[in-house]
């Protein structure tokens, strides 16, 4: 899988944050935004059933899919198919990440 990340300057001149991303995304009713902190060195599993834009607001994330893996930093973001996925808090930092499913 392609996992390509990209700059959050590439889509917006104001720094990231939820409020801009909800911005980004509109209208609002087209789209479901979740938002979620954890702790460094903390790992975690999604299975999700649709494709999603992945957002890094604060830390680091590493992202694992079958054999592909990568790492995004604060202010990166990729766009991921439906699948199983690992996310992981890498280095010393708190990870705040938001994930955006297009409703339509």
């Amino acid at each position: 899988m392609n996992m390509t990340k990209m700059t959050w300057s590439t889509l917006s001149s104001e720094p990231i944050s939820e409020a801009a991303i909800r911005a980004l995304h509109s209208p609002q009713q087209n789209f479901k935004i979740y938002v979620n902190t954890y702790q460094a060195g903390n790992s975690f599993p999604t299975r999700a059933g649709h494709a999603f834009t992945l957002y890094v607001l604060a830390g680091s994330c590493k992202i694992t899919i079958d054999d592909s893996e990568t790492t995004l930093s604060a202010a990166e973001w990729v766009a991921l198919e439906k699948g199983s996925y690992t996310f992981q808090a890498a280095g010393n930092e708190e990870l705040t990440i938001a994930k955006v499913f297009s409703l339509s």
